[in-house]
């Protein structure tokens, strides 16, 4: 690891970027002696695999598809007997007016 000063880098960014190119060990830009950013070769990384059904830890469970099992039976019958603001008459607009 090479550490080397804003107005070096800035002086000879060409010179430096050979360097690593050759040799692949990370440049440190410092300022004041302190490290504030890093130079190194770009590594190639693969694709990301997009979509979930292509990931290799996607599973769909055996029974995903059953309809046994309905929207009311996590509610019992609170879902039925919710009212909402359509059923409301203070909310429906007269005729005429």
């Amino acid at each position: 690891m090479k550490e080397v000063g804003l107005y070096e880098a800035k002086a000879t960014l060409s010179a430096l970027i050979t360097e690593l190119e050759a040799t692949g060990e990370k440049v440190m830009l410092t300022r004041h002696g302190k490290i504030v950013a890093e130079i190194h070769p770009h590594r190639d990384s693969p694709a990301p695999t997009r979509g979930l059904l292509k990931s290799p830890g996607f599973s769909i469970a055996p029974d995903f598809n059953d309809t046994e099992v309905g929207f009311e039976d996590f509610f019992g019958d609170a879902a039925v007997r919710t009212r909402v603001a359509e059923d409301s008459p203070s909310y429906r607009t007269k005729k005429g007016s």
